[in-house]
């Protein structure tokens, strides 16, 4: 079935997808709090930090990121020693359309949680 299906190539897709997108986002003013992306093939996962320079952990980010995301109908897998890291780990056949969208819940999130944690600064 895998040779079948390649879905060794479909895993590498999928990861590039998710990895791609991940680190675009982070690239973005304002998403600084994404410290590491990284992965193998569609097991992808990124770190959420305070800072990059000083690359603490930001587990109450992490929690909140995963709280909104399941507002909006994603859940998030929490990993890592210090619980700021989230793990994806997509099923090699989800459609690319829900692929997509699940990308764009994680980033609304992302942005809600990061905004509203702006506000609080202020």
């Amino acid at each position: 079935m895998i040779e079948e299906e390649n879905l060794c190539a479909r895993a590498a897709e999928i990861g590039k997808i998710m990895t791609d997108r991940l680190q675009s986002i982070a690239a973005r003013q304002g998403m600084e709090c994404i410290g590491d992306v990284r992965g193998l093939g569609a097991m992808v996962a990124f770190e959420l930090v305070t800072d990059r320079a000083s690359k603490e952990a930001a587990p109450v980010l992490t929690a909140d990121l995963m709280a909104e995301a399941e507002r909006r109908g994603v859940l998030l897998l929490n990993c890592g020693t210090k619980g700021n890291v989230i793990c994806l780990l997509t099923p090699l056949t989800i459609p690319m359309n829900q692929l997509q969208e699940a990308l764009d819940v994680l980033e609304t999130s992302l942005e809600a949680v990061v905004s509203a944690r702006g506000r609080k600064a202020a």
